[in-house]
């Protein structure tokens, strides 16, 4: 088999990247540097010219996106090479990895394998029920806050015992109570938190020699793209993971680092030398996005930084245009400014979709939506309402959640009257009641109603206890059998039918669409929601067959923790984002507004160098992602609450050289 072809038209680093197959490798990768190829490569080169099995590699990311991106570019490379090729290495997020990790060894850590994976919001309802029964104000003590400790604390790989010795406050003791009596509430319900994906799985590879020798044996080769965004957690999971073979490369850029407030630590990709012997380092400095300008600008800010490894960004491309910085009068003429520009460069034939305006904070964006609205030119804003977090969508994938574990007692709660049922407090109480009495959950308890008072054959995953307790309270149940008939034959249906028929099922059985239909635009986007999530299911459902419904409730779960980004670019709409949003990315055409101290850098990192440092970071991120041009933006006052107030232009605007910057003011 001829690989040349996998080597053609790399640069001398991206070459070298992709050759050293053994030990330790560390790419530093520049924005724009072409770091994606070089992973892809990497991976065809070892599974083509070294002859490493496809299943001894694994790769892991930050986003499904780039774990579906990844694929298809390796599937395409080997496909050119041959044919015949049809296996693929593991890819994936941090979190999908774990998740599958989990499930073989759930029993590892008192689950079995068919847990529930709760979101935000069910871990949030969990924990104000436990504020409740402990008569904490739930207005003062909010449930967010406490699940915000937990998670950052599973971050961190700090159990619930572990935490008073990290944590000290008001706050953190009333978290240093729940955190224990939430973990214990989880495994009640069978069901793990967003957090538990990696805490859970590094707790067993490291406590389970057993467990980790075969993850050792299985996995030679392990990638990791964006290591720069990793926290303590995913640390220890890739260090667990690799401690044996050695075999591990890991890209990523710490200019780029801009998550510390998601518990990133760029430390984790500065300090990897000292982590492994004999690291290879190879540092990938040339950019192919942007022009000579944007680059030095980019450059020049960064270059602030004292905590960096020290690399030089450059490019053979042109010059290209200068940098545009516009000093406006307030945020609405900053925002009629931006969009003058984009009406003039929509006349010379540029896409909108091209296009992007940046801004550090989400509530920057009305000013410019405002203006854009005026001028009827169509916009993007990036980081919407989720798809999966709309309530049309979490009703049915509770039924879903449901049907897969009946043990999982906020999944049934959500849904026990939707649509409304006239089921009220005292007889969901009721039935709590008896399934105390007969010692099972809910679920269980309507399911094994459903088969004793129809005279079913019980099925397999119901335990026979659980029967023989359901048949003694059976006419106590009798009362609640309209419930029990809706609830049981939809868990029927799910035992012998794939995904897609059982969400016809639902909306059919329970006549959720005409529940909410009142002939309003609402209820047709809520119908469109639905038609989309059953073409979602299709797909589950052709690809996964018997196994589509856990396949898909597994991969939504993950879905729902990301932050959405608009990522196929195919509408010709101006895209409007937050810096954060826009990592990863990349236009002809970019605006940075509010380029003013106490918006970037924002005013909380003003204490802090290290938090101002990451500021920088994020200019730095924002200047990279412009391609043809750039412009920056800052307004001499802006309107708040209490009136106007006078803005001094951002540090980072005077950190760019004057020579490739050219000066506009409202005022000439």
């Amino acid at each position: 088999m001829d690989t040349s072809s996998i080597l053609q038209g790399l640069n001398p680093p991206q070459r070298e990247a992709v050759l050293y197959t053994e030990g330790p490798l560390l790419v530093f990768a520049g924005a724009g540097s072409g770091k994606t190829r070089v992973i892809t490569n990497r991976i065809a080169y070892l599974i083509a010219e070294k002859n490493v099995s496809p299943s001894k590699i694994l790769a892991v990311t930050f986003t499904k996106k780039a774990a579906t991106e990844m694929v298809e570019r390796i599937s395409s490379i080997l496909r050119d090479l041959d044919p015949n090729i049809k296996q693929m290495p593991t890819v994936g997020t941090f979190h999908s990895v774990g998740a599958n990790i989990l499930r073989k060894h759930a029993k590892e850590v008192g689950l079995t394998n068919n847990f529930s994976i709760y979101d935000s919001d069910d871990s949030e309802n969990i924990i104000k029920d436990l504020l409740l029964e402990r008569d904490i104000d739930i207005k003062q003590i909010k449930p967010s806050a406490i699940s915000y400790f937990i998670g950052a604390a599973k971050n961190e790989m700090i159990s619930p015992a572990q935490f008073p010795m990290h944590y000290g406050g008001y706050i953190e003791d009333i978290v240093a109570d729940i955190y224990p009596l939430y973990q214990k509430q989880l495994l009640a319900q069978n069901s793990v938190d967003f957090g538990d994906l990696l805490f859970l799985p590094v707790k067993i590879l490291e406590e389970n020699n057993e467990i980790r020798r075969q993850y050792e044996e299985n996995i030679k080769y392990l990638l990791i793209d964006e290591y720069q965004d990793t926290n303590t957690a995913q640390y220890r999971f890739a260090k667990v993971l690799s401690e044996k073979n050695k075999n591990i490369c890991v890209v990523g850029d710490d200019d780029q680092g801009i998550y510390a407030w998601r518990g990133a630590d760029i430390k984790n990709i500065q300090s990897f030398e000292k982590d492994f012997d004999n690291v290879k380092v190879i540092k990938l400095e040339q950019n192919y996005r942007s022009t000579k300008n944007v680059i030095k600008a980019a450059v020049c800010v960064i270059e602030q930084n004292n905590s960096r490894v020290n690399k030089v960004l450059w490019t053979d491309n042109n010059e290209g245009e200068k940098i545009s910085i516009y000093q406006a009068s307030d945020q609405e003429e900053e925002a009629s400014y931006v969009v003058e520009q984009i009406r003039m460069l929509e006349q010379k034939k540029i896409f909108l979709r091209n296009i992007a305006v940046l801004y550090r904070t989400n509530y920057q964006s009305r000013a410019i939506e405002e203006a854009l609205l005026r001028t009827g030119m169509p916009y993007k804003l990036v980081g919407g309402y989720r798809f999966y977090d709309r309530k049309e969508i979490k009703d049915v994938i509770s039924y879903l959640r449901f049907c897969f574990n009946l043990k999982d007692e906020l999944s049934i709660n959500r849904v026990i009257n939707v649509p409304t049922r006239k089921v009220g407090t005292k007889s969901i109480a009721a039935l709590y009641d008896i399934a105390r009495e007969c010692d099972c959950t809910l679920g269980e308890l309507i399911v094994a109603g459903y088969y004793s008072i129809n005279q079913l054959s019980r099925p397999k995953l119901i335990s026979n206890n659980v029967f023989t307790q359901v048949e003694l309270v059976a006419e106590k149940l009798l009362k609640y059998s309209s419930l029990i008939n809706i609830f049981g034959s939809i868990y029927e249906y799910s035992l012998t039918n794939n995904l897609l028929p059982l969400i016809d099922y639902i909306l059919e059985s329970t006549k959720y669409v005409q529940w909410f239909d009142d002939n309003t635009e609402q209820a047709q986007m809520k119908k469109e929601n639905l038609v989309e999530l059953k073409s979602v299911a299709s797909s589950y459902t052709e690809k996964f067959g018997e196994k589509s419904l856990e396949a898909f409730l597994n991969e939504i779960n993950l879905i729902e923790q990301e932050q959405e980004k608009n990522q196929d670019g195919t509408g010709n709409y101006i895209n409007l984002m937050t810096l954060h949003s826009s990592k990863g990315l990349e236009f002809d055409y970019v605006f940075m507004v509010g380029m003013e101290e106490g918006l970037l850098p924002h005013s909380r990192s003003f204490l802090e160098e290290d938090d101002l440092e990451e500021e920088r970071r994020l200019c730095y991120v924002g200047i990279t992602r412009a391609k043809q041009k750039l412009f920056m933006t800052f307004a001499e006052r802006r309107q708040t609450r209490e009136g106007y107030s006078s803005q001094i232009p951002s540090r980072f605007l005077g950190e760019i050289p004057q020579d490739i910057c050219e000066y506009f003011s409202y005022s000439n």
